[in-house]
Parts: C-alpha cells; structure tokens; sequence
C-alpha cells in the first residue's frame, strides 16, 4: 500500500511538472502545408503554421523570410497563415521564421521556424531538323522538355515532319504541324502515353497564334481557311477548344455584331478561363472563353497598337500605343501610364522588344548595337528601373542575334533566343526559323546566363 501511494505521489508531481512546463513554454510548431507548385507559378499562396495552442494574433513585423519576400500574417485559432505578395524563385530554400508568438492562455513567447524548398521548372523547346538523308527524305521535327537545373535539351516529347508551333497545358502537348499542302493540323498529344486527340478545324486551312491556359486545360488560335476550302470563308478567325468540354468541338469567337471576328492577337490571363484578343481594327477585347457566345461575353479595353502580355505574377496585360504603353489592371479596369526610365543603352544602340517585369516600371529591353572591334551588330538585353540601369546579357560575338526573348512566369529569368547569322533558314510558311537557334536563360537577379538549350519556341513564351 506504501509502494501503491508513493507511485501515485510520483506521478502527480511528474504530471505537475508537465502542466507547468506546458504553461511556462511557448506554442510549438506541429505542422506546415504550402503548395509548392502553386508558389512558383502564381502570387499569393499562403503557408499554413499549425501550432499546439490557440495564439493571440501575429503581424508580418514579426515574420522574416530569407530570401526576402513581401508577406502578410494572421492567425486563426491556432494557426498562423503566411501569404507571400509575389511569385517565388525556382530551386530555392526558403526559411520562415515567426518571432514573439504567444499562446491565449499564457504569456510565454517562442518562436516559430520552418524551410522548404521550390521545385525546378519544365522547359520545353522545339528542334526543327532542315537536314535531307541520301533517300531525299526531311528528318523529324522534335519537341524536348527539360529542366532548369538539368543537362543538355532533355527528352523527346514528340515528334513530326514539320512543326509550326505548341503550346504546353498541365499533363498534355497542343501541337500544330504542317502537312506536304502547307495546310495545318493541330492535335492534343498526351504527355501520359495517352493516344494523341486531333481538334477539328471548320475546314482545310492554317492554325496560327497558338495560346494555351495550361491550369484550365484550354486553347486558343486563329484559323484562316485556304483560298479553295470549300464552305464558310475563315480569315484569322479565333477559336477555343476545352479540353473537358463534352462535345469534343470548338468554339468560334464572335464579334460584338456576333459575327466572325479577325484578330491579330490574342492571350489568355494567367490562371483563368478569360480571353484577351486584338481585332484587326486594334480593338482590344475582354472575354470569358467557356462562356463565349452569351450575351454580354465581349468587354471593351479600348484601341491600342499592340499587346504584349502580362506583368509576371498578375492580371495586368501591358499595352503598347505609339506614344506611350500602359498597364490595364484586369481585375478592376484601371490603366496605369507607363513612364520608364531610360535604358544605358537608349542612346547609343537600336531598341527592340520590351518586356515589362513588374508593377514598378522594371522592365527588360533588347538593343542592337556596333561591335567595337568591327562595324557588325551585336545584341545585348538590359534591365532598368527607377534606381539603375544594366546590361545583363550580350551576345558573344558579331555571328549570334537575340531573335525573341520573355520572362519566366514568376519573373525570376529570361529565356532569350539566340540565332547565327550563318543559320539557314527552314521556309516553313508560318513562324520561320533558321537552324542554329539556342534557348540562353538569364537569372535576373544573378545575371548568371549559364544554362542553354538547343532549339527555339520556349514553352514560358507566347
């Protein structure tokens, strides 16, 4: 009985030490969850802080993030949730640390810490093959995914005898290809091993300006049917087909009148179902694509000269007219002016494209300039903002050009495409290329351009 009590007596004063350790501690971690595909293609994912105690509320003066990252932070109950302002870099260890975090029902503080690292990012490239064997037989044109941090252009997707053009959606491969007529087909090809599914087009014809929103399984392109096609005449007409959609067929765009439209360009807003064209007449226009054919479906974003997408990491499609661009905000309709700084290169190279890189006014400019060895050109791609202005990629010698160039969708590199002025080129009647064409890609915060990929047509470009 003696040893029955004192046992008891034991564990009373163990449990009495627990409960009092517990209310001298501060909350514990118990468990993370983010989406980490999720934070390296769109703004404002949240990490979710599980702690072992409800907590009084936590401000993001409390939160550090190294690398640096915007964030915001509340509680609820005994969660912290981190929401982070921007889109995060691939291939990078993150840490969060929450500091001063207390309990509801003690006034003990600890602090809260947790790493997890981004995922690589596909790429993929196309290789067309202009060679003839002894038979007089064209080699195959080929599509390659790799990765960031892999080696060499990476594996076979698909191949044809002539391909125009691809857009990437998230398990499959829109592919135009080119037949022995010059007319085009355009087919979903599985990237699961799943039997390739042709998209019926209204007639013979071409398929150009091919856009796919990968997350919602859904293309777009415009169709021009061949001078003899028998049935309705098409001219740069756009279409979309979803991919879940029942009937299989896709959907013609019309115009306000409901009639055909013909546009110059067309986009999708990242991560929707929405629809940016261009008509012939600069017209620009907003519309849901699963919804098109409704009363109402076409909203007007006024006539500019061009569009050229969208800021990484938001729904602002960047306009160009022939005096100024603008940023159109499609979430509420605002236009913001764009007023740049001048590029260290605007007054003594040739400029070309421009891609903005974010809201401030950073943006990335591509310049032809003279050799100083010798009166040939040479490219060079800069990057300005309000504080500098550098150069962070130029072409090794007065043989190569940049042709293309476009931001990674989290802004964290540059895909530029680089041709030989010795290139020969392919004559393929739509989206022309020479051989020799490279894929260099430029870290925009190291300046590091020391991954290449053979081919062209980027899958982060449009």
């Amino acid at each position: 009985m003696r040893l029955f009590s004192g046992t008891v007596a034991i564990l009373a004063v163990v449990v009495g030490a627990l409960t009092a350790a517990n209310f001298t501690q501060g909350p514990r971690l118990t468990s993370a969850e983010l989406n980490l595909e999720g934070a390296v293609a769109r703004s404002g994912q949240r990490l979710l802080l599980q702690t072992n105690q409800p907590l009084v509320s936590v401000d993001e003066k409390q939160v550090t993030v190294e690398p640096k990252t915007d964030v915001t932070a509340t509680v609820a109950d005994s969660a912290i949730t981190i929401q982070f302002g921007g889109i995060l870099r691939y291939n990078t260890t993150y840490t969060v640390t929450v500091r001063g975090v207390e309990g509801t029902s003690q006034e003990a503080t600890s602090t809260l810490e947790h790493t997890f690292t981004t995922p690589d990012s596909d790429i993929y490239s196309l290789q067309r093959d202009v060679r003839v064997d002894d038979a007089g037989l064209k080699g195959p044109d080929t599509i390659r995914r790799t990765t960031i941090l892999g080696q060499g252009s990476g594996k076979a997707v698909f191949s044809a005898p002539r391909i125009q053009e691809y857009g990437v959606l998230s398990d499959a491969l829109a592919v135009v290809t080119i037949g022995e007529d010059e007319t085009t087909s355009l087919e979903i090809v599985s990237l699961s091993g799943a039997e390739q599914v042709p998209v019926p087009l209204p007639t013979e014809g071409s398929v150009k300006r091919l856009r796919t929103a990968a997350s919602e399984n859904l293309i777009a392109y415009t169709f021009t049917s061949s001078p003899t096609a028998p049935g309705p005449k098409y001219r740069d007409t756009p279409f979309v087909y979803d991919l879940a959609a029942g009937s299989g067929l896709p959907t013609e765009v019309a115009g306000l009148d409901g009639r055909p439209m013909s546009v110059v360009d067309l986009d999708f807003i990242p991560g929707t179902t929405s629809l940016v064209v261009q008509a012939e007449d600069e017209n620009v226009f907003l519309l849901d694509a699963l919804k098109e054919g409704k009363e109402g479906t076409l909203t007007p974003l006024g006539q500019h000269s061009e569009i050229r997408g969208f800021i990484p990491g938001t729904k602002e499609l960047v306009v160009a007219d022939p005096t100024q661009g603008s940023t159109i905000d499609l979430t509420d309709g605002t236009v913001t002016v764009l007023d740049l700084a001048e590029s260290v290169l605007s007054d003594t190279a040739y400029p070309g494209q421009l891609v903005l890189l974010d809201g401030q006014g950073r943006y990335a400019r591509q310049f032809d300039q003279e050799s100083t060895d010798t009166t040939e050109m040479i490219s060079a791609i800069t990057v300005t903002d309000d504080n500098a202005s550098k150069i962070v990629y130029q072409t090794a010698s007065e043989s190569s050009r940049v042709r293309n160039f476009c931001v990674s969708p989290n802004g964290q590199y540059l895909a530029a495409e680089i041709f030989s002025t010795d290139g020969k080129s392919d004559s393929y009647p739509n989206l022309p290329a020479t051989t020799g064409l490279t894929i260099v890609l430029i870290d925009l915060e190291t300046g590091a351009s020391n991954r290449s990929i053979s081919g062209f047509l980027p899958g982060w470009c449009r």
